[in-house]
């Protein structure tokens, strides 16, 4: 009882701190501009926008298809990918994503015959698919544009911030080399059992990984004016920063966190025009999939009800050591 309400309490502790840095950071903007900005934007741009956000979301099923070939159970890949979806698009616009995505993918895969652990290795190894590509492309944009404003108030020197790409690129490769060296063999650590992936499929999640962050990072760059590849860089690694920091702060939908940051990070773009993207970018990337991901999973409860469990086993161990 007690742990319920020290979360809410929690949330509404961010969602007021984000409020307040947000309501100074926005102090003076002119609405009539950015309401001309809304109004102005072109619709290639909208139309690129939403196929970026449905392309993101594509790849996001991945995430649960790899997953599932890992436990060796075989889901069919609509089912895996409602599972997917609307555990994101939950997840995405409630936060604690284990609280809600979590649930949303146990009561689809429940009845494929998956149980609770199994929910939650499909949800570590969803995880960790996230961390691998985030931190790969976090590393590679701090060692190719090491003076990128999104990370400037955290990194005090470019030579610091190429060391901390160093690092971060060091970890993933020893990582990998880890997985090659054990060959798909548990690691034993402080009494734990802990099963490893192979090492192809740890270049699979981090190609999975990357690619969505490109997609989505990119779904927020086409509408902002005056595209360009300079501009890119800074876009997408303040994508980056934002994306963790709201999911470090389990702020629900990143809401005022995640704009804030992109706010501060992109001096150089016009602030109406800068806040009309983001608007933009919420409705299309959040509010849309998620009256979409309701529906399917409303549809899919009912369903249910009409027809009986049913799974399948793979062949497990095949995809271990791909």
């Amino acid at each position: 009882m007690i742990r319920p309400l020290i979360v809410a309490a929690l949330t509404v502790a961010v969602l007021a701190v984000a409020g307040l840095a947000l309501r100074e950071i926005l102090a003076g903007t002119d609405w009539d501009e950015v309401r001309a900005a809304l109004h102005a934007m072109p619709t290639p741009a909208l139309a690129a926008a939403l196929a970026l956000s449905a392309a993101s979301y594509v790849v996001l099923t991945g995430y649960d298809v790899l997953s599932l070939r890992l436990l060796g159970r075989c889901v069919p890949y609509p089912i895996a990918a409602i599972a997917s979806f609307t555990s994101y698009i939950f997840s995405h616009n409630l936060g604690f994503a284990v609280l809600t995505g979590g649930s949303a993918r146990y009561r689809i895969y429940r009845r494929h015959g998956l149980s609770a652990a199994e929910v939650g290795q499909i949800m570590v190894t969803a995880g960790v698919t996230f961390w691998l590509g985030a931190l790969l492309l976090l590393g590679a944009m701090l060692l190719i544009v090491p003076t990128v404003p999104a990370v400037a108030g955290w990194v005090p020197s470019p030579a610091l911030q190429s060391l901390a790409a160093v690092l971060i690129l060091a970890l993933l490769g020893g990582y990998v080399l880890l997985l090659a060296r054990r060959d798909g063999a548990p690691l034993r650590l402080f009494g734990w059992r802990l099963p490893l992936p192979g090492w192809r499929v740890a270049l699979l999640q981090l190609a999975l990984g990357v690619t969505d962050l490109l997609i989505a990072s990119g779904a927020l760059f086409v509408l902002l004016p005056a595209p360009g590849m300079e501009l890119y860089q800074s876009v997408l690694v303040s994508y980056l920063v934002a994306i963790i920091a709201s999911l470090v702060v389990h702020a629900p939908g990143g809401l005022g966190v995640f704009e804030a940051i992109m706010l501060v990070a992109l001096p150089q773009v016009d602030r109406a025009a800068l806040l009309a993207a983001l608007l933009i970018f919420r409705l299309v990337y959040y509010l849309i999939p998620l009256a979409i991901g309701l529906l399917l999973f409303l549809s899919l409860e009912a369903a249910a009800l009409r027809r009986p469990r049913a799974h399948r086993s793979c062949d497990r161990g095949r995809t271990d050591r791909a």
